[in-house]
């Protein structure tokens, strides 16, 4: 690989953060408190009548709040990140060039760039996303950093012990010294999508099933309306009359819920709920705090990070500290954080990160890439 771009601009411009999830992509500028842009992680196919006689590649692509809810016989939905893993890089690429020059309308050869990154990924994925950003986009300069340090960061932190919950995974990850550490890396299946299909079976079972079919309007319900109960079993048992709520559906009509609000998300604390044989998260969370040195630990419990769109659950940190009490040492101090950012807070740190002086030697520059191929960011980007 050759490239003659040795080119220092970049450095004049604020940074592109991009934020890729399961559920949805995050992205802006560095400096900026909040993404300009927030998509739904999926690419919306659309073939013409005359390209299916044809065979002629004539798609066309959807994004955002142009895609419909589920495939149909002219559309189809795919989604190019699944449990934090990216999947398919041909629609990850057609999503991030729609977010560069429609949604920031920037130029991407003009910008550094900062990508987040699952704390398990491969050595291959960080050389597929070097190859789109160099080689697709021609940036100038990469940096690849860990979503866990990231959130550590937004809250002021260089250590803590991150839980990650977001649509597709949740993970639990300890950060030492701006360092994360994959070996203690815990990755559990359940999120906020299986909160949203658990939620769906309850209301299909309480006679919602007409509106338990719309997948959008079920996520909303489990936004406005459902919480993490503090004693799960207690309440419970307790007077149903005093858990109903009516829900004003779209078209007017309501629905009423009971314990269905709080039911699904204990299944993040009782996977065995949905069938899922894997610990619960604030077990997942001592186990991953017990794969460290012991002279961690106290760092790391008092500095729970919260972060994911899942832990804005009412009670989910209230409950996670609880829990957690339960199963450690009786002198220690768990203390959960939960800032108001916590949506964005892989984000939020991505977008603190460029505006260190102390980062600028950490880019990866397009000339570097050239000379030395994908191995670079292996060596710089840790």
């Amino acid at each position: 690989m050759t490239e003659n771009d040795s080119s220092e601009d970049f450095k004049e411009n604020v940074a592109i953060v991009i934020d890729s999830g399961s559920g949805c992509i995050k992205a802006g500028y560095s400096g900026d408190e909040r993404p300009r842009a927030v998509l739904r992680s999926s690419v919306g196919v659309t073939r013409h009548e005359e390209t299916k006689t044809s065979g002629e590649d004539q798609a066309e692509y959807l994004f955002g709040s142009g895609i419909p809810s589920k495939d149909s016989a002219d559309v189809i939905i795919k989604k190019p990140i699944t449990n934090g893993v990216v999947t398919d890089w041909e629609s990850l690429e057609k999503l991030w060039h729609h977010i560069l020059y429609k949604d920031l309308q920037a130029c991407p050869k003009e910008h550094g760039v900062l990508v987040t990154d699952s704390p398990l990924s491969s050595v291959s994925s960080r050389a597929k996303i070097a190859e789109l950003l160099f080689e697709q986009f021609e940036t100038p300069a990469l940096y690849i950093s860990h979503k866990p340090v990231l959130c550590a960061y937004s809250y002021g932190l260089v250590s803590g012990l991150v839980v990650d919950s977001g649509s597709g995974s949740t993970f639990v990850s300890p950060v030492c010294n701006g360092y994360c550490l994959p070996h203690a890396t815990f990755q559990m299946d359940l999120a906020g999508r299986a909160v949203t299909s658990c939620l769906q079976k309850l209301m299909t079972g309480a006679g919602f099933g007409s509106v338990a079919q719309h997948k959008f309007i079920v996520r909303e319900i489990k936004k406005q309306t459902c919480y993490v109960s503090p004693d799960f079993e207690r309440e419970l048992k307790s007077d149903k009359h005093g858990q109903l709520l009516d829900y004003q559906l779209p078209d007017g009509s309501t629905v009423t819920l009971g314990d269905e609000r709080f039911r699904c998300p204990e299944i993040l604390f009782c996977p065995s709920i949905a069938g899922v044989s894997q610990p619960g998260i604030h077990i997942t969370a001592m186990n991953s705090l017990q794969m460290t040195a012991p002279e961690w630990h106290a760092t790391l419990m008092a500095n729970v990070v919260m972060s994911g769109g899942t832990t804005l659950l009412n009670g989910f940190p209230e409950r996670l500290q609880a829990e957690m009490e339960k199963l450690a040492p009786r002198d220690s101090k768990i203390r959960v954080l939960s800032g108001d950012h916590r949506e964005f807070a892989s984000w939020l740190g991505g977008s603190i990160l460029p505006c260190l002086s102390s980062f600028q030697p950490m880019w990866v520059k397009r000339q570097d890439y050239f000379e030395n191929g994908s191995c670079i960011v292996q060596k710089k980007c840790y």
